[in-house]
């Protein structure tokens, strides 16, 4: 291989390498959380970023806010946008629950990361209500065949979507519950407090989803269902293709089962990547 062509094959992969984007990572699927129920219909703002509540990343919870995050993943030095007060934060109350009922669950992973999911509930009659990491901790969810707190994530491959059945607290009723998902990933090095070092140790990304639920009050008015089926609000087209997304009808390229933010970002970056590797191929043959 001339040497020409080896460095420019070299500067071609590293420069691609750079501009594929991350995907975002993962959202509480059921129940809809504050930030995806739009996705299924509900009238509810848009966040095209509902998968990527992970508190800002790695670098701003423990570089910048020392371990801290917004209970629904905003950062804890920004705006909170999936708590009271914040613009998904409405009042939408999406599922009701007999007290101490075993509820499915289900999350959806664009991205695994390993690691463990889990959920509590902050019971409240207010759901414009301030929710604390101090009452959320008091009240986990049980996982109902284990008995445990802790859910490993399962080998699913890259992405999909996880269905798990936990069991409400014991003796919780409330008009306006908070649920929470926390995932703990478990794919990057890290150092634990005695210096020892593993994949999954130390400091990892965290990844949020809230949803409001009613336990014990079948009198609380649910939010309406949506009238349209589920895959209206996603792309079909296999990677690669230009389709046209079946949300808002806008041209962009479509992965299945990823939704026209992330989509049109992909694109954005796929057509970058052709861009540059043809100025840098005429570049180096020139």
């Amino acid at each position: 291989m001339r040497p020409a062509l080896a460095v420019q094959e070299f500067i071609v992969s590293c420069l691609t390498a750079l501009l594929v984007p991350v995907l975002g990572h993962g959202r509480l699927w059921e129940p809809p959380s504050r930030s995806s129920m739009w996705r299924l219909g509900y009238d509810s703002p848009i966040n095209y970023q509902d998968m990527e509540l992970f508190c800002g990343g790695v670098g701003v919870q423990y570089g910048v806010n020392g371990g801290k995050c917004g209970v629904c993943g905003d950062p804890w030095n920004g705006p909170r946008e999936n708590e009271a007060g914040g613009a998904f934060a409405n009042g939408i109350i999406v599922r009701s629950y007999e007290v101490g009922q075993v509820i499915d669950i289900v999350i959806d992973l664009t991205a695994n990361h390993k690691g463990f999911f889990e959920f509590h509930i902050c019971p409240s009659d207010d759901p414009f209500g301030k929710v604390t990491e101090d009452c959320l901790a008091r009240y986990p969810l049980v996982e109902e065949t284990k008995g445990t707190v802790k859910y490993p994530v399962p080998d699913i491959g890259y992405s999909g979507k996880i269905a798990m059945k936990f069991r409400l607290p014991a003796g919780i009723r409330c008009r306006a519950c908070m649920l929470q998902w926390k995932y703990t990933a478990g794919n990057s090095w890290g150092a634990n407090p005695d210096g020892t070092g593993c994949i999954g140790c130390g400091n990892q990304e965290q990844f949020y989803g809230c949803a409001d639920v009613a336990i014990g009050h079948k009198d609380v008015v649910l939010a309406v269902a949506p009238t349209k089926p589920q895959w209206y609000y996603q792309t079909t087209m296999e990677w690669g293709v230009i389709s046209t997304d079946t949300y808002d009808n806008t041209t962009c390229g479509a992965q299945s089962y990823i939704f026209k933010g992330t989509v049109c970002s992909l694109v954005l970056f796929s057509v970058i990547n052709v861009v540059v590797v043809v100025l840098i191929t005429f570049t180096v043959s020139s």
